[in-house]
């Protein structure tokens, strides 16, 4: 059942979650809401005790959060930024007398090249910017992802089963207990060291099937950044879209 979190005047999206799975009460703050997480058996007095302890950095990450989702809708347009593996590159559409539409990445030029028919105008033309900008992201996405999965299981010492490329909202990756690894296609967005932190991240639950201290000191030893990385997702992982 939806709650809410009222801090001061100001009003949020609340969600509570308990697992015996969990070791230690957290907080997690993504746009739409507030999440506290515990352990299966902590008492109600006790996790209210953890929100009020925290509260002031809830309501400023809450407020920056919101700030930073305010911004003017996508064109589509030359001149435009879009971010690939950290970098912002320009957006450059051409018309074309042909019907096939294309996407191109002149690496030497930070740019994103885009060829089009020129009869597309209009709402058309925008979606079919967006269309081609979706398929791109995730061709590049899954090359890179491969690569780094191939790098980093040779260098861990473990085997993937399957991978998958995923679009979720919320979550960066999953790793199953049949060894199949999902990674989120979005953040081929973020900078190289987050894909990085993020396949370790995945590959390590090959070994522990948990968030547990052994997990994070074995995310460690590949990642000694790893903190960073995530805190990098929390704080920005929102703006990765399209």
């Amino acid at each position: 059942m939806p709650s809410s979190l009222k801090l001061g005047k100001t009003i949020i999206p609340y969600e509570e979650r308990k697992s015996s799975r969990i070791k230690r009460i957290s907080i997690r703050i993504t746009p739409e809401k507030v999440r506290v997480s515990a352990p299966a058996r902590t008492a109600k007095g006790e996790i209210q005790a953890f929100i009020e302890k925290n509260q002031e950095w809830i309501l400023e990450n809450w407020t920056k959060l919101q700030e930073t989702m305010v911004k003017p809708p996508r064109v589509y347009e030359t001149g435009e930024k879009v971010s690939y593996l950290g970098k912002e590159l320009n957006l450059e559409i051409i018309d074309t007398p042909h019907k096939m539409i294309s996407a191109f990445y002149r690496k030497d030029q930070e740019t994103l090249e885009i060829k089009m028919p020129q009869e597309l105008q209009g709402e058309q033309r925008q979606e079919a910017v967006r269309e081609i900008l979706d398929k791109w992201y995730k061709q590049k996405a899954r090359a890179v992802f491969l690569q780094k999965l191939n790098l980093w299981s040779r260098q861990m010492g473990v085997t993937y089963n399957q991978f998958r490329l995923k679009e979720q909202k919320t979550r960066w990756g999953s790793c199953s207990s049949l060894g199949n690894i999902n990674l989120n296609w979005r953040a081929v967005m973020a900078p190289e060291p987050v894909l990085d932190y993020l396949v370790i991240h995945e590959l390590s639950h090959l070994i522990y099937l948990n968030h547990s201290a052994e997990f994070w000191e074995h995310v460690a030893r590949y990642c000694p950044e790893h903190a960073a990385h995530r805190r990098w997702l929390r704080e920005k992982g929102h703006s990765l879209v399209i």
